[in-house]
């Protein structure tokens, strides 16, 4: 079974023999709140002791100040949620090398790394790009903020899981047993279902008409997976192709 079966199906993914587990509804908050240990923007410190850090020892070393403290606590939550287990370490070995000790095995910090871009693609959390640069990180931020100013308020997570009970019909309390990407995969595709009905029921009333009857959208028509930043970053071909239709010659 591929990775992306065993996330669609809410598997455990294996590590190192130690079981990853998805995340589930019920456990939503207590995740969301955990996962910010994953969340912070290493980088955007910009002194070059702390870029040459591993993540797990960026981590080590903030949760040794004020401001810092609790960061470790959130990521023994986090772990303790994934491996479901109680048995989480952290230590220092003799080299300087931060472990975790999980259920008697002993974790480094490249595992470290792995097993979080594991997470993220498990609980859909867009991790912070560590090789993006502080600049073009700071002007994508800001695009997407005057983007979502344009856009429709979407709805929060509780009026999301009110939604999926009131378009599937499942009760709340098999909700609570779904995976946070099985949730958020089945409102992706109730949307598109939704719309796809919309547009077919136009086309046959005859509300509307399509050059060529292929192009039509189908409840199980494939969902193209945004790229991260499409949404507010465009590639120098496209920019030159608008820039023609507009009439003016690209630079």
């Amino acid at each position: 079974m591929n990775i992306n079966t065993k996330k669609a199906l809410g598997k455990p993914i294996l590590y190192k023999g130690l079981n990853i587990y998805p995340v589930k509804m019920k456990d939503a908050d207590e995740f969301y709140d955990a996962v910010q240990c994953l969340l912070l923007p290493k980088n955007d410190f910009q002194q070059p002791e702390i870029i040459r850090m591993s993540y797990l020892f960026f981590l080590l070393t903030i949760s040794q100040n004020d401001s810092g403290q609790g960061i470790l606590d959130k990521l023994i939550s986090l772990y303790r949620l994934v491996f479901q287990t109680e048995e989480i370490q952290i230590s220092m070995n003799e080299k300087g090398m931060v472990l975790i000790i999980v259920d008697g095995v002993t974790l480094n910090e490249r595992d470290f790394d792995k097993i979080k871009t594991i997470i993220s693609e498990q609980n859909l959390i867009d991790l912070d790009d560590e090789f993006i640069d502080p600049g073009t990180k700071k002007a994508i931020q800001e695009a997407r903020a005057f983007i979502a100013k344009r856009k429709t308020r979407q709805a929060d997570f509780e009026q999301q899981i009110i939604a999926y009970h009131c378009k599937s019909g499942l009760p709340y309390h098999e909700i609570e047993h779904l995976t946070l990407y099985q949730f958020h995969k089945g409102l992706i595709r109730m949307d598109y279902m939704v719309s796809s009905d919309a547009i077919l029921n136009a086309r046959y009333s005859g509300m509307i008409e399509f050059k060529n009857d292929q192009d039509l959208p189908h409840w199980l028509g494939f969902i193209d997976e945004p790229k991260k930043n499409e949404d507010v970053i465009i590639t120098k071909s496209v920019f030159d192709q608008q820039m023609k239709k507009l009439g003016l010659e690209p630079s």
